[in-house]
Parts: C-alpha cells; sequence; structure tokens
C-alpha cells in the first residue's frame, strides 16, 4: 500500500525534500479545531472500588503523599477510600492522555481502490495550492520502518476513524487495564491514541493514517527507497517544476515522475507520467 504526502512548494518543503525528511506536528498545530475530542466517563462500578487498592502514605512516603493530595485539591482529613482511588485514576488517566496528546505526528493518506486520495479534488485544493504543489509517493511499511529507525521514543501508525461523534473514554475501563492493576489483557494506550486518530464524517475524502512519535524530534528521515514517486501538480509553475524536479532527483535518480492534471470535460483529477520526466 502506498501513502501520499501532499505538499505546496515553499522553502520549508524544499528543504525537507532534499534532506529525506518528514516534519511531526504538534497536534495543536493542525486544521481541523476538533482534533483530539473525546468524551469522558468518570463512571467507576462499585466492584471496581470495593477491591481497589491504592499505594498508601506508607508506600510512597508522607511528603510525596501530601503533596499528591494537595495536587489534587484533596485534603487526608476525611478522606474516604473511594474518593482517594476515583480521584488517583482521573489524575493517572490525565497523565497517560497528556502524554499521548503531546506526541508527535506526521498525517499521510493511504491509497484505496475506492477512495484513492491521489485523485481527489479537494486534496490538491487544500494540501497542494490547487494542483500548484505536488504529492510524495511512500511505500507503507518501508516508511514505518524508517521512522522506527530515526525515533529515539516509540512510535505506533494507526488509521483514522471517522464518526458522527468523538470517542468515549471511560475511567472503569481504564482501572481495569494493565496502567492501573497490572493486568495485561487490556492496552489503554490504544484506546487513548484513538482520540487523536478519529474524525468527524466531514474529513473521509482524506482517508488518512498517522504516525505517532512519542520522540519530540520534529523531523524524521526516510531511506532513499523508500519515496517511490512524486506526482507534479499540473498548475506549478516552470520554475517551480525545475527546482522540485531538481532537489528529488539528487536524491533520488530513479524515481518515478508523475503528473496530475485535470480531466478534460470533467471535475476530475487524473495522474499520467510526466512527459518530461
Amino acid at each position: 500500500m502506498n501513502l501520499y504526502k501532499f505538499r505546496s512548494v515553499d522553502t520549508n518543503n524544499i528543504v525537507a525534500l532534499s534532506n529525506r525528511q518528514l516534519w511531526f506536528s504538534s497536534r495543536d498545530d493542525f486544521n481541523d479545531p476538533f482534533e483530539g475530542s473525546w468524551i469522558r466517563d468518570n463512571h467507576i462500578s462499585q466492584e471496581m472500588l470495593s477491591t481497589a487498592v491504592y499505594k498508601s502514605k506508607e508506600d510512597i512516603g508522607e511528603k510525596k503523599y501530601l503533596k499528591m493530595l494537595s495536587d489534587m485539591g484533596l485534603k487526608e482529613e476525611g478522606l474516604t477510600n473511594d474518593t482517594l482511588f476515583q480521584r488517583m485514576a482521573e489524575h493517572d488517566l490525565d497523565v497517560l492522555i497528556n502524554e499521548v496528546h503531546g506526541s508527535k505526528i506526521v498525517c499521510l493518506s493511504m491509497e484505496s481502490e475506492s477512495n484513492d486520495p491521489i485523485e481527489n479534488n479537494l486534496m490538491w485544493s487544500h494540501y497542494a495550492d490547487g494542483l500548484r504543489g505536488y504529492c510524495l509517493v511512500f511505500d507503507n511499511e518501508a516508511l514505518q520502518q524508517d521512522v522506527h529507525e530515526s525515533s529515539d521514543r516509540s512510535m505506533r501508525p494507526i488509521e483514522v476513524e471517522y464518526k458522527n461523534i468523538p470517542n468515549t473514554l471511560k475511567l472503569d475501563e481504564f482501572v481495569r487495564s494493565k496502567g492501573m492493576l497490572g493486568n495485561d489483557d487490556t492496552d489503554f494506550v490504544q484506546p487513548v491514541t484513538e482520540t487523536i486518530a478519529t474524525k468527524s464524517l466531514d474529513w473521509k475524502y482524506e482517508n488518512e493514517m498517522r504516525i505517532v512519535s512519542l520522540s519530540k524530534d520534529k523531523f524524521h528521515t526516510y531511506s532513499q527507497s523508500t519515496l517511490k514517486e512524486i506526482v507534479l501538480g499540473e498548475k506549478m509553475s516552470p520554475s517551480h517544476k525545475k527546482l522540485v524536479k531538481d532537489t528529488v532527483l539528487a536524491n533520488h535518480p530513479n524515481i518515478l515522475i508523475k503528473e496530475a492534471r485535470l480531466k478534460p470535460n470533467s471535475y476530475k483529477i487524473t495522474i499520467v507520467p510526466h512527459e518530461n520526466a
């Protein structure tokens, strides 16, 4: 399967192309105002509350314990085990959410027979300057391997799901997960990660896949063979076409160069070999 990255022609993108790099952004930089939205269900079943065991003051030390209560706005006097467990669970879930939501992310589109973004008008309009930009075509597995090798922390690919409402994170499910109780049956990192890979149905045309990295690095490099093709927009200026072609051929001398053109008598885009490739 191929992955697509649509780009406009500007200094940052040309430098990244020259260096064989992909830019990983923060979630707050994305154009969807609902990025990372989720619904919280703070209910914990009585079954879990009655069996819950959390670290006591003796386990973590009095000073750290009192600071922990202060940070959560709690006082030791009159504090019940149920309240402490509830608030500690909420706190630990918040820590996990903040960690995942603080990840660096690269957004790509997936090749598909039924919904192929490479021929989508909106993709070329929104992300490639109205056919004045270009699209990079990557090998999916090779790109994931490259990012894994260039990252100093864990990464995970995840396909975006398109829904009418945001995902719900249930505190009761979190406290049953290995994050709280050492139970290996449930990895709650995945449900939290899905909150940054769930979008409104309005965005379905993007057919998006994201690579999420906990590394703080903004750039990750890819291998020469990972970039398979480059597709130039028909409306790109001759000087920009020469710049982009010279830049990509310097690193990828055998790369396929194609062109995205307006199909006559239609509202469709067609991909053809570039005449001067």
